[in-house]
C-alpha cells in the first residue's frame, strides 16, 4: 500500500472510531444513562445547547444532564452526516443533524473530538435549534 492508501485507510478507520462512538453515546442518551454519555466527554468540554445555553466543564454537564435525566426529558439522537479527521491524526470535526425522538425539535450540530491516549473524545459541541 502507498502513503496516500495508508492515510485513506488510517482516516477511515479514525471516522469509523468516532461514528461508533457517537452511535454508544445516543444509545446512553436512549437509556438516559449519564455515564454512558460522559464517557466521550474530556474534562474540560464546552457545549452550547440548541436555544443559546453555555456549559463548560464535565463536572457541570454531569449536573445538567443528570437533572434533565430525572425530568424524563425527551430522548434525542445525534446523526453524523460528515466526520472530517485532521491531517495531524488528533483532531477531528463532526457535523450532522439532531432531534428530538418524541418532540418536534431539531437542528444541526458540530463536535469537535480530540484523541487523547488513543481514544476519541469530544472536546466541544455547538447546537443550533432550527424550529
Amino acid at each position: 500500500m502507498n502513503s496516500l492508501n495508508n492515510t485513506t485507510f488510517f482516516k477511515r478507520q479514525e471516522e469509523e472510531a468516532i461514528r461508533l462512538s457517537r452511535m454508544d453515546s445516543n444509545m446512553a442518551i436512549s437509556n438516559q444513562d449519564v455515564a454512558g454519555v460522559a464517557k466521550y466527554w474530556m474534562e474540560d468540554i464546552v457545549v452550547i445547547s440548541g436555544e443559546g445555553g453555555q456549559y463548560s466543564g464535565k463536572a457541570k454537564l454531569l449536573k445538567v444532564w443528570k437533572e434533565m435525566f430525572s425530568k424524563k426529558s425527551p430522548s434525542f439522537e445525534r446523526l453524523p452526516s460528515s466526520i472530517i479527521i485532521g491531517d495531524s491524526g488528533i483532531l477531528a470535526w463532526e457535523s450532522g443533524s439532531w432531534s428530538y425522538k418524541t418532540e418536534a425539535f431539531r437542528g444541526n450540530y458540530s463536535a469537535m473530538w480530540r484523541k487523547i491516549n488513543g481514544v476519541w473524545l469530544t472536546q466541544s459541541e455547538l447546537f443550533v435549534s432550527l424550529d
